[in-house]
C-alpha cells in the first residue's frame, strides 16, 4: 500500500511523493518539505505525524477486529 498524506490547508491527498515514502520507512531528514498545489508548505515532521496517527488508527481496528473474533470463539 502506498503512503498518501492529505495537505492540512486545502484536504487534498498528496501520494506518490518520494519524500512521504522517505518518511513511511523512517528514511528522509527534517529539512525536507514540499509543497502543495494549494501553496501550503508541509515539513517532513508534519508528513511523519500524519502517518504515524494513520499507523495508530489501523492498529486500533485491527484491534477491534480481533476482539470480535475472540468473543466468538469464547
Amino acid at each position: 500500500m502506498e503512503s498518501q498524506i492529505v495537505c492540512p490547508n486545502c484536504k487534498k491527498t498528496i501520494l506518490n511523493n518520494p519524500i512521504i515514502n522517505d518518511a513511511a520507512k523512517g528514511e528522509g531528514s527534517h529539512t525536507q518539505s514540499l509543497i502543495c498545489e494549494c501553496g501550503e508548505r508541509i515539513t517532513y515532521w508534519q508528513i511523519t505525524a500524519q502517518l504515524r496517527d494513520q499507523k495508530a488508527l489501523g492498529r486500533k481496528v485491527q484491534n477491534w477486529f480481533q476482539s470480535i473474533f475472540k468473543k466468538r470463539e469464547a
